[in-house]
């Protein structure tokens, strides 16, 4: 009887685990990515382990409860780790750490995220090589001051402090609006406050998106404002995107931007190359140009595990049309997903 008891007290337990594991789940996945291959800045050139070339290393951990009626509670916490010496890179959760609700509303979510600019810029450049290290947006937009040519800061890509909102699909077309505060706390530091929305349409093969992201600065002539109209569409045999980013600075610094990027598979093998060119100008002078290549390719050893090959060439002028910074990338590696 007492035999019987405490199996009847196991099965019951596991029944209840069971319960909640269905209605709770928690994922720890990350991405492992490692390299090998040569790194040119202007005259100085090193060979060495990379990490991260094709995509940032990472460990993250996100969670799903099924709260009823269609709500749910989700939270997402996300690291940066560099494969080559086992650190962590910048903040401890510096790629995702937030908190949410979603349902048929949508999802509402609160902490440090994906601007709602950065889900459009990254639609248009994003294929296996394209967005990686290679991407020739690294050296052809001109992101603050490279060499003797200048451009506008990039935008902040991950802000903390974050209200973002996303909507559910309407026929294809998706919006999202984000707003940081201003807590002049890292990462945001000088920016003073963030907002940033983008409406999107999905269907079939297409993908075309619109955002826009504010951002104020603790310095005024140093606020920005960013654009970028983004496409891509995939033809089976072959996948093509491109963007086109205007960024206004309060000072008269204005950067235009443009690039596009095609992805070819057959077979294991997707072999991806792009282009991309930025101009900067203050109030109509030009102060830097900037024009990079990219070409690579990636072979699929399972779906986790890819081995990759890809290299960069790029160079900036500043406003007299001297060279102000070249680079030379070119690397082979392995990156596996778990």
């Amino acid at each position: 009887m007492k035999k019987s008891l405490i199996a009847l007290a196991a099965l019951a337990t596991l029944a209840a685990a069971g319960t909640a594991s269905a209605q709770s789940t928690v994922t720890i996945y990350g991405r492992m990515d490692a390299s090998v291959g040569s790194n040119k800045v202007d005259t100085t050139s090193t060979t060495q382990l990379f990490s991260g070339n094709l995509t940032t290393s990472r460990l993250g951990f996100r969670g799903t409860e099924d709260l009823g009626g269609g709500l749910k509670a989700n939270f997402q916490l996300e690291s940066a780790l560099t494969v080559d010496d086992g650190t962590a890179a910048g903040l401890r959760f510096g790629r995702a750490s937030w908190v949410g609700l979603s349902g048929g509303f949508g999802a509402v979510r609160l902490g440090l995220m994906d601007s709602p600019y950065k889900d459009i810029y990254d639609m248009g450049v994003s294929n296996n090589l394209y967005d990686s290290e290679f991407t020739p947006t690294k050296i052809a937009y001109l992101s603050g001051a490279v060499g003797t040519a200048s451009g506008v800061s990039d935008f902040t890509s991950r802000p903390s402090n974050m209200v973002r909102y996303d909507s559910p699909s309407f026929g294809g077309f998706s919006g999202s609006v984000g707003y940081a505060f201003d807590e002049n706390t890292a990462p945001v530091t000088t920016n003073s406050e963030i907002t940033a929305l983008n409406l999107r349409y999905r269907s079939g093969p297409l993908d075309v998106g619109l955002a826009y992201q504010d951002q104020k600065n603790a310095t005024a002539t140093l606020d920005r404002n960013f654009t970028v109209l983004a496409a891509a569409y995939n033809f089976g045999m072959v996948r093509v995107s491109g963007q086109y980013q205007i960024t206004d600075q309060s000072n008269g610094l204005e950067d235009r931007d443009y690039s596009f990027g095609v992805t070819v598979p057959f077979g294991n093998f997707d072999v991806s190359a792009g282009f991309g060119s930025g101009k900067s100008e203050l109030n109509g002078v030009t102060t830097g140009e900037g024009k990079a290549f990219a070409l690579g390719a990636t072979y699929a050893l399972s779906k986790r595990t890819r081995l990759y090959g890809g290299l960069l060439d790029g160079d900036v002028e500043n406003g007299a049309g001297a060279t102000a910074r070249e680079r030379r990338l070119y690397a082979v590696g392995v990156r596996h997903d778990f």
